[in-house]
């Protein structure tokens, strides 16, 4: 009774967790079990059919439940810890599967709808993985790297660090700019909204340089499309999905 208190099922579903994440974490580690997170919004529409079909599908509960805790977090939800969990692992995208090793490592993150079958195979390649966090979070798939760009705080001297981006994938341009100082408030803006992932492109128009704020790399159009509205559902602006292979 004890144990099944622990859990909450949908129906004949798999058995989320329902305490706190760090509850998870913490029996998973001391019976070295691996642990997913499933990340939904209330207006995600492939979320809720991942809610309908896959978490009762008969093949998929017999393996995650005997291979894995699993934790179910609405990534808006204030009055839970689902806001705070999405926010530390830069969930942006949905639904979004994050699987972890029993130490709290992050094997593997993938979004989008997956069927059954998808989602017994992402956990069967991650089973037997192991390792500790070191700190960084990984990102896989389609989302945005960790920024160059950090926002100093108080006065001093501050160290800024930049590198140069390769010209692929896809992004999300914010504004184009013919003074470099439009361009860094630009930059301070985004970053005071928690965007981490930026891209300054220069460039030239009539002999004059440009400057371009872009927010990626993305590695599809898809996902670019996809944070771009989030930008306006979330934020209440967008930007322009860009093709970075034209950035020279």
């Amino acid at each position: 009774m004890f144990f099944n208190s622990l859990y909450v099922c949908l129906g004949q579903s798999f058995p989320f967790f329902s305490g706190r994440f760090a509850d998870l974490q913490a029996r998973a580690k001391a019976e070295n079990k691996p642990y997913f997170a499933y990340f939904y919004t209330n207006w995600c529409m492939p979320c809720k059919k991942m809610n309908e079909t896959i978490f009762t599908d008969a093949d998929f509960v017999k393996y995650a439940s005997a291979n894995y805790y699993g934790y179910m977090a609405d990534a808006e939800a204030t009055i839970t810890e689902g806001k705070k969990i999405a926010e530390k692992y830069s969930v942006v995208f949905f639904p979004m599967i994050i699987v972890f090793t029993p130490e709290g490592m992050v094997s593997e993150r993938i979004d989008g709808f997956l069927d059954a079958k998808q989602m017994i195979a992402l956990l069967k390649r991650n089973a037997p993985i192991r390792g500790t966090p070191t700190g960084e979070y990984l990102y896989k798939n389609d989302d945005p790297p960790r920024a160059a760009f950090v926002q100093p705080k108080g006065k001093g001297l501050f160290k800024v660090y930049m590198e140069t981006q390769k010209s692929e994938g896809f992004g999300v341009k914010m504004g184009t700019f013919f003074a470099y100082e439009e361009a860094l408030e630009k930059i301070k803006f985004l970053q005071s909204k928690f965007h981490r992932n930026i891209i300054l492109h220069l460039d030239e128009k009539e002999g004059k340089p440009i400057y371009e704020v872009i927010l990626g790399p993305f590695q599809s159009q898809r996902s670019a499309l996809t944070y771009n509205e989030v930008l306006l559902q979330k934020n209440g602006y967008e930007g322009i999905v860009v093709d970075l292979a034209y950035m020279k």
